[in-house]
C-alpha cells in the first residue's frame, strides 16, 4: 500500500490522537507531525510481534506528538525571554521608562509588586537584596515579581 493511501485511511486516527491530547493550536502542524508518526509506524511495524497496525500506529503517532510538545516546552524555557527579562530590556533601552513604569502602572499593582518593580527593575537589585531589605523570603519576592509581570503584561496588552 502506498503511503498516500495509508495517510488517507489513517487521517481520522491522527485527528483522534490530536483531539485526545487536547491540541488546539496549530492543527496543520500537529497533523503533519502525526503524518510523520504514521510514516515511522509504517516503516517500523513488525506483524510478527502480534500487535495490530492500528494500535501500533496510534502509539507511534501519539509518541511523536508528545515528543514535539516536550521540545516546544524546552525551547520556550531556554530561548523565550521571561516577562522579567522583557521588562529589564525595556528599562535598559529607555531612560524615562523606569520612573514612568511606577508612575503609570503603580496604582494598579499591590504595594509588594511596586516594591519588586522598584527593587528589581529600577534599582537592579537581586531577589536576595530585596528580601533582606523588606524582611521577607526570597520566594516571596519572586512571587511578587511573577504577579507584577502578569499584571503589567495584561495592562500593557489592553492599552
Amino acid at each position: 500500500m502506498e503511503f498516500e493511501e495509508l495517510a488517507e485511511q489513517y487521517k481520522p486516527l491522527i485527528f483522534q490522537v490530536i483531539k485526545s491530547l487536547r491540541l488546539y493550536g496549530d492543527r496543520e502542524t500537529f497533523f503533519q507531525i502525526g503524518l510523520i508518526g504514521l510514516w515511522e509506524a509504517s516503516t517500523r511495524f513488525n506483524p510478527r510481534k502480534g500487535v495490530e497496525f492500528s494500535t501500533f500506529a496510534f502509539s507511534t503517532i501519539r509518541g511523536k506528538l508528545l515528543d514535539h510538545l516536550k521540545k516546544e516546552v524546552r525551547y520556550q524555557e531556554h530561548y523565550q525571554p521571561s516577562g522579567e527579562q522583557i521588562f529589564m530590556k525595556l528599562a535598559d533601552c529607555s531612560e524615562g521608562f523606569q520612573e514612568d513604569l511606577i508612575e503609570m502602572y503603580g496604582d494598579k499593582l499591590t504595594k509588594n509588586q511596586v516594591k519588586w518593580v522598584q527593587g528589581r527593575i529600577i534599582e537592579d537589585k537581586s531577589y536576595k537584596e530585596i528580601a533582606i531589605e523588606h524582611g521577607v523570603t526570597v520566594e516571596s519576592v519572586k512571587s511578587w515579581g511573577k504577579q507584577a509581570v502578569k499584571k503589567l503584561r495584561e495592562i500593557i496588552i489592553l492599552e
